[in-house]
């Protein structure tokens, strides 16, 4: 079954990135699912980390939200 996966970005009060894609892979779970949407964000949140820093902006904390309660408890 291929997932759909949303996610948005925010900067201060307002969402500078808006995101809603389907999966390009097949899960078996939704834990699963929650994993392939993770691994797809991180890296656009460190791309867009890097990219406001070499404006010479401070980024002091990046937060990720999930809200899978078997993939939270995955260590």
């Amino acid at each position: 079954m291929k997932s759909h996966t949303g996610s948005i970005m925010a900067m201060g009060s307002g969402a500078v990135i808006s995101l809603s894609t389907k999966q390009k892979v097949n899960a078996h779970s939704s834990t699963e699912a929650e994993l392939v949407t993770l691994d797809d964000i991180i890296a656009k949140i460190l791309w867009t980390k890097k990219f406001i820093e070499r404006q010479d902006f401070e980024v002091k904390l990046n937060i990720l939200y999930q809200d899978n309660t078997n993939t939270m408890n995955l260590k």
